[in-house]
């Protein structure tokens, strides 16, 4: 990843570029403006092409040394280029997984204090943290995949554990939200957080967009682990 490129991608300065854009346009307009004279041709022309060249000059340099919504596509898919084979790799999912119930994907940026926070040309608020977790069942319980990837430096935190579902309490889902400020105004963003808390009182957390496939698994969760519990 590029980091330097991904950090004044979120950090989304905008004054060199409007600056230069501006100048750009300023150049134009008297190049091809109603402003020249015989005795202002000469003027007229070094300001005109000082203008356009300096501001388009300004402005490819600003845009080439950030990230675009496209390149942190790009980074993502690189990053998690791997994650699921590895995953089932580790746990030997190949033949052990149920054949009755579904794995779940779940994916997006991490919400939390002190993060960055882009607002890319889709609307979507996009943070420096983007994670994933593969939800597979097997016989004895669950095998979950989890890995969160920095955008911004070098790290990687990998979150991926097996659940016995003997040590299952239950699956539940929590409305939470993270408040971001920014300038004179704050901005909440809310999501929800799928809990799986166990006998030994810890919990397997991820945040998780709401949507039916994730009530789905909750509710996975908890039917197939009182079928083997009980």
């Amino acid at each position: 990843m590029d980091y330097k490129k991904n950090v004044k991608y979120f950090e989304n300065k905008k004054i060199m570029l409007y600056g230069s854009a501006v100048l750009l346009a300023v150049g134009v307009i008297l190049w091809f403006g109603p402003f020249w004279s015989r005795d202002n041709y000469f003027v007229m022309y070094i300001f005109s092409v000082l203008s356009i060249i300096v501001g388009g000059i300004i402005f490819a340099v600003t845009l080439g040394s950030r990230s675009t919504d496209k390149k942190i596509d790009e980074q993502i898919n690189e990053a998690f280029k791997h994650f699921e084979e590895e995953t089932l790799q580790k746990y030997d999912l190949y033949e052990r997984q149920l054949p009755y119930v579904e794995s779940a994907l779940i994916e997006g940026y991490k919400y939390y204090d002190g993060s960055f926070l882009h607002r890319d040309k889709d609307g979507k608020y996009r943070t420096d943290i983007y994670f994933k977790t593969h939800v597979y069942f097997t016989e004895e319980g669950l095998c979950l995949g989890s890995k969160e990837v920095s955008l911004i430096k070098d790290e990687q935190n990998d979150k991926s554990e097996q659940i016995p579902y003997v040590t299952i309490k239950s699956a539940y889902l929590s409305e939470d939200e993270t408040v971001y400020v920014k300038g004179n105004k704050t901005v909440p963003v809310k999501y929800q957080t799928l809990h799986i808390a166990k006998t030994d009182d810890s919990e397997f957390i991820s945040q998780v967009k709401s949507s039916q496939a994730v009530d789905t698994l909750v509710s996975d969760i908890n039917h197939i682990r009182e079928r083997k519990v009980l």
